[in-house]
């Protein structure tokens, strides 16, 4: 999924996991109301479009308010790709398993399950008594049917690859759920696909489905959908969850356009936690003592992607398509100054595509790695016939044709504006210009679906099982998630292959080699780890922790701090 700062498609999406709460400490009323600037109703006003739910007493209420940089994309899981939705989604909605604070997989709407000697059939046992937030009985006719209509429309862009191989679901009664697959499936239980009710999405014309704006989300979830605005969301506790209640009532989840707006109402109190905060405001945040600002490792990294498209139809620059170009540009960008200037030492310098930690990331070795190197760069692009030939500092191609590319940022993001910046310096050294061009997300989606670029910086977020970020740079994804319009036959035969193996040992020498592959090839260069800095109002809130011991509050593909977080006595 794309990062919540940027943008994602499938990926994710997934993850990132986000949103914003604003609300009291202490179990006290919230009495905050999002910035003047970025709102025209207050939480829960008339633009709701659900009535309220449930009639707790206001000053009863257990209120936690969050502040994000980034809105969310859309309430239909069926078509998002953001961080920040998928985070929503699993508040709403349940799957059949569930990551806990370890990472491992436990049960959720799955009470338990058991595999044929094959590992061709897997049984679920469904949890007795579930009930969706409109009072409708959930049965195993929804696993059924949620798994059936994304695998039939290809919709459900964050939760494909976990349901890939799947020839057939089967429900021989209503608490249970038989799932066949073709070949053994390595990620069966890395499946978080929210399951949706088939009493109201079976409704829905096939041709409406990704414009289903979905403005009343209905799930099993611990939390229910309340209302919306132009600036926030709003969730309220399932008091018929079938689980553990969390100890909060609701969660806003309020969209900054400014963040440092978004500091300073934390600093102020009038919300209580915040994500995606900027480097820049770290020290001031950390000199609050009622703050704890984390600098978090997140799943996922940036990149500056190339377009590589073959077709006549592309928009980039042809020159893009050799790829000594592309491997001269990583070795002459300064990856340390970038994450030491644009990102004031938040995250680490990046190589592949899944984070350093994960038993499936591969570090390039010394021969195959692309330090930081400007006469290694220079060498490679003489030799490769671009020379400067007119004196102005600009190499050109055989046929006169200036080394010269736009590099798409996306305006609002001041660190990958930086970065842009940086890199264009570093390049003018190597003899390639680069232009910077700075627009908004959905202006930069646009041209990346359409081809219409040269080169462009954003980020992914990822997930544990390597397919789903792997799952990107398949042929079959490009004018979706595959970017850079990247096509490798190798790449998609190991990314089949790899889904099926369920030796990790042999796994991981297949992701290995793809992450090779695409290493060589640079369709992506790899820029930066970055890490997502958080903060929560620890004088009022206490129960949560970093998921993993280095990561983050939010966006960690789990829900144990929603579930557990809870007033300061």
């Amino acid at each position: 999924m794309k990062k919540s700062s940027k943008k994602f498609i499938m990926v994710v999406v997934i993850l990132m996991l986000t949103v914003a709460l604003v609300g009291c400490g202490g179990g006290e009323q919230s009495t905050a109301e999002p910035p003047v600037e970025q709102a025209t109703a207050k939480p829960g006003e008339e633009q709701s479009t659900a009535e309220p739910v449930g009639e707790q007493d206001p000053a009863e209420l257990v209120s936690f308010t969050v502040g994000s940089s980034t809105a969310f994309d859309t309430l239909n899981p069926l078509t998002s790709y953001m961080q920040v939705t998928y985070e929503f989604f699993m508040l709403i909605y349940d799957s059949l398993v569930i990551y806990d604070e370890n990472y491992e997989a436990v049960p959720n709407l799955a009470t338990e399950w058991s595999h044929s000697d094959d590992n061709l059939t897997w049984t679920f046992k469904l949890q007795e008594g579930v009930k969706w937030h409109d009072g409708e009985p959930f049965t195993s006719a929804d696993v059924k049917f949620t798994y059936d209509l994304m695998m039939d429309t290809g919709l459900g862009y964050m939760y494909s690859s976990y349901l890939t191989g799947i020839t057939e679901v089967q429900t021989p009664d209503d608490l249970t759920v038989v799932i066949v697959t073709e070949e053994p499936k390595a990620n069966i239980l890395m499946n978080t696909t929210p399951i949706l009710p088939e009493h109201i999405w079976a409704g829905i014309a096939a041709e409406e489905l990704e414009i289903f704006p979905n403005e009343m989300p209905v799930g099993t979830g611990p939390f229910k959908f309340d209302s919306q605005g132009p600036n926030f969301v709003k969730v309220v506790k399932n008091p018929d969850y079938f689980g553990t209640k969390p100890f909060v009532d609701e969660y806003i989840f309020v969209d900054y356009e400014n963040v440092d707006s978004m500091a300073q109402s934390l600093i102020l109190g009038e919300i209580d936690g915040a994500n995606n905060l900027n480097s820049a405001q770290m020290k001031q945040l950390e000199a609050d003592p009622n703050v704890d600002v984390i600098s978090g490792e997140e799943l996922g990294f940036m990149q500056v992607g190339i377009n590589c498209w073959t077709d006549e139809a592309s928009g980039g620059d042809p020159l893009l398509l050799d790829k000594n170009i592309r491997q001269a540009i990583e070795l002459g960008i300064n990856k340390q100054r970038i994450v030491d200037i644009a990102y004031t030492g938040q995250g680490t310098v990046g190589t592949t595509m899944i984070n350093p930690g994960n038993f499936y990331h591969y570090e390039p070795t010394a021969a195959e790695l692309r330090d930081y190197d400007v006469e290694a760069a220079k060498a490679l692009l003489e030799a490769s016939g671009y020379t400067d030939t007119d004196g102005d500092g600009v190499r050109e191609s055989a046929d006169g044709t200036p080394l010269e590319f736009d590099l798409i940022t996306i305006g609002d993001n001041l660190e990958e504006v930086k970065s842009g910046q940086l890199i264009a310096s570093d390049l003018a050294e190597v003899g390639i210009k680069i232009n910077n061009i700075n627009m908004d997300s959905g202006a930069l989606y646009d041209n990346i679906i359409s081809g219409t670029y040269d080169m462009f910086i954003w980020g992914w977020g990822a997930d544990l099982d390597p397919t789903v970020i792997m799952g990107v740079l398949t042929t079959d994804q490009i004018g979706g998630n595959n970017e850079p319009f990247f096509s490798n036959a190798r790449y998609d035969e190991l990314f089949l292959m790899q889904q099926t193996e369920l030796d990790p040992q042999k796994r991981q020498e297949m992701v290995f080699e793809m992450q090779q592959i695409v290493y060589d090839e640079a369709p992506y260069i790899i820029m930066i780890y970055s890490n997502n800095i958080q903060a929560i109002r620890s004088d009022r809130w206490t129960g949560y922790q970093q998921i993993p011991e280095t990561g983050t509050f939010f966006h960690n593909l789990t829900i144990y701090n929603y579930m557990n977080i809870k007033p300061v006595k």
